[in-house]
């Protein structure tokens, strides 16, 4: 991995290079010499000056521990000019396109590089992973609704009720009504997605447990009806 994260710096000095050597480039080779121009609100507004000629330096004298905290100074000269110079100016367009040039090269290090940006990488797909675990414990949850029997549906709704009430939902009455839900003259919808996360967690405990009976031919509400309090259960995505 140390090899990769040094080939990764490696190519940001190379970038770094290329970029020093365009003729356009002039304007950031340097620090800004505000006093010279006369800038005496520079230093005010902003705070961490950087320069291309800094960032060089410090690629040769190895300050830098990852591409990615190259990558951040780098990123910073661009910002600094588009802070201090007017939308729309010369050198803010100037450095508008410098960035933008810079950001699709070290997307191209990103991937094939360790730049030190795996972390937020790795986080980022946990966060995917979860979303989907969610979706699929909700979809589970909702198909396990239709094999409550009216009792226990009975008590999902009323937890439903009232803890987050607009979680039921009166269904369109001039649509179908699908064969897989219950049909009643009093038949309401359960919204899954607008349940809490605390309710859907209790109440997704409760019906696992229901669901487990049934497995074990333990539950004491096999035989009941379902036509009494039944209700459509509906996922929105």
């Amino acid at each position: 991995m140390a090899n990769n994260e040094d080939e990764a710096l490696r190519r940001m000095t190379k970038l770094v290079n290329s970029i020093f050597a365009r003729a356009d480039s002039g304007p950031f080779r340097e620090p800004v010499d505000w006093r010279e121009l006369g800038l005496y609100d520079y230093p005010k507004v902003i705070k961490k000056m950087m320069d291309l000629g800094t960032v060089k330096r410090k690629l040769e004298r190895h300050q830098y521990k990852t591409a990615k905290e190259c990558a951040q100074d780098i990123r910073l000269i661009w910002n600094n000019c588009k802070t201090y110079n007017a939308d729309g100016s010369d050198f803010y367009l100037l450095a508008e396109g410098f960035l933008k040039r810079f950001e699709d090269r070290y997307k191209k290090i990103q991937a094939e590089c360790d730049t030190g940006d795996n972390e937020g990488k790795q986080k980022a797909l946990f966060c995917d992973k979860e979303q989907i675990s969610n979706l699929d414990a909700k979809a589970k949850f909702a198909s396990n609704l239709f094999r409550l029997s009216g009792m226990e549906l009975g008590h999902v709704m009323h937890l439903i009720d009232i803890r987050c009430p607009q979680a039921l939902e009166q269904p369109d009455p001039t649509a179908e009504s699908p064969v897989d839900k219950f049909a009643t003259e009093s038949e309401v919808e359960i919204n899954v997605d607008a349940i809490d996360s605390r309710t859907f967690t209790e109440l997704e405990r409760y019906v696992k447990e229901k669901m487990n009976a049934r497995s074990n031919g333990t539950s004491d509400d096999l035989a009941e009806d379902h036509g009494h309090g039944s209700a459509k259960k509906k996922q929105k995505r």
